[in-house]
């Protein structure tokens, strides 16, 4: 089977599902009774906004993850008030990253007393390494707008490259997350955990046990997800991402892979993803862990040659799995070089570079 069709079937698979509503820029499927996805319909691009989920109990609501901006998560708000009218008592944030966890206040406004949980090291990331991405991502956004704006006006890509209807999409999304974000810089609020998690952590909710997980350092060091045993349903954060895996520069690619074979160990028979659409299978997972398998494979055999990290780069091949994630789009292939290949790399020598001393 060529690659074209392999992602053919990938994608007719993972879109294999019943939208219950749709309002904004996103859609809500319910995905079990009393379970809804929430899920971002902004095209895949070089900025974000997460997918959420709602649970709910018998006497209240868990949620999962909130948005980069909280005027995206007000809008989620309304959307759940629809569903029912019961309080969300918490929120889970899979991670630090400001695009899952900037919405949080509007969960602090609208239901006084909700707590939000995290894993236990997000006490010291959010306010120190998440602070300083913050700051670099306010004082960078503007000229990044601008870049985007000219591409559109000059009609060439990032790369100077005749540009294509899907960059011109993804482009204007990224203007818009982007603007959002700063207008809400000025008042910005690091809504720290009230409740942390540093293995595992259980709510009864009164229909169901809630499993909040830590499964291992992966997409960052503080990943977890949360578990529904009875629905196997798991919500995942950005340890699965779609179209394109979101390894980033605060990653742990040595780990990753064995991070999603425990997931996959769970047996979810659906994966919320923390960017893109439900999935129904380990499949996509799968096709993870084997690229991360060679990036680890790959960047050890470099660090054994005494390479540095622009040498590692020139003797890693990751074509297979850009092809495979990415295929034809000029768009994809972009993302996957900055946001798999380049970070992924970067992560790992700074993996090895620790774990040798230098």
């Amino acid at each position: 089977m060529d690659i074209v069709s392999r992602i053919t079937i990938l994608f007719a698979t993972l879109l294999a599902f019943s939208i219950t509503g749709v309002a904004g820029n996103f859609t809500v499927e319910k995905v079990a009774p009393d379970v809804y996805a929430v899920i971002r319909t902004e095209p895949a691009s070089l900025w974000f906004n997460p997918n959420t989920v709602i649970i709910v109990g018998k006497k209240f609501v868990t949620v999962v993850d909130t948005n980069i901006a909280a005027s995206y998560t007000r809008e989620v708000i309304a959307e759940l008030r629809k569903i029912t009218s019961k309080p969300v008592r918490y929120v889970v944030s899979t991670h630090w990253h400001d695009d899952h966890s900037t919405g949080n206040r509007a969960y602090r406004d609208a239901f006084p007393g909700v707590e939000f949980i995290a894993h236990e090291s997000t006490l010291t990331d959010l306010p120190n390494i998440g602070a300083a991405n913050r700051k670099g991502s306010v004082e960078n956004g503007p000229g990044l707008v601008a870049l985007f704006k000219r591409c559109l006006k000059d009609g060439k890509n990032i790369a100077g490259l005749p540009i294509t209807n899907e960059e011109r999409r993804g482009y204007a999304s990224d203007i818009e997350l982007v603007e959002s974000f700063l207008a809400e810089s000025p008042n910005f609020e690091i809504i720290l955990p009230t409740r942390t998690v540093r293995d595992r952590l259980e709510i009864n909710d009164g229909k169901r046990t809630i499993e909040v997980l830590f499964l291992g350092r992966a997409h960052t060091g503080a990943d977890i997800v949360v578990n529904l045993p009875k629905e196997k349903i798991v919500a995942c954060g950005d340890l699965i991402v779609s179209p394109v895996p979101l390894i980033g520069s605060t990653s742990f690619p040595l780990e990753y892979a064995d991070t999603l074979e425990r997931l996959l160990a769970l047996n979810a028979k659906t994966i919320v993803p923390g960017h893109g659409p439900v999935m129904r299978d380990g499949g996509f997972a799968r096709e993870m862990i084997k690229m991360l398998r060679s990036i680890k494979t790959q960047a050890v055999a470099s660090k054994a040659r005494g390479e540095d990290l622009d040498e590692m780069r020139k003797s890693f091949d990751l074509n297979e799995f850009e092809k495979f994630f990415a295929g034809n789009s000029q768009h994809l292939r972009f993302v996957f070089e900055n946001y798999v290949f380049l970070s992924a790399t970067v992560a790992a020598f700074g993996e090895l570079s620790k774990k040798a001393g230098k």
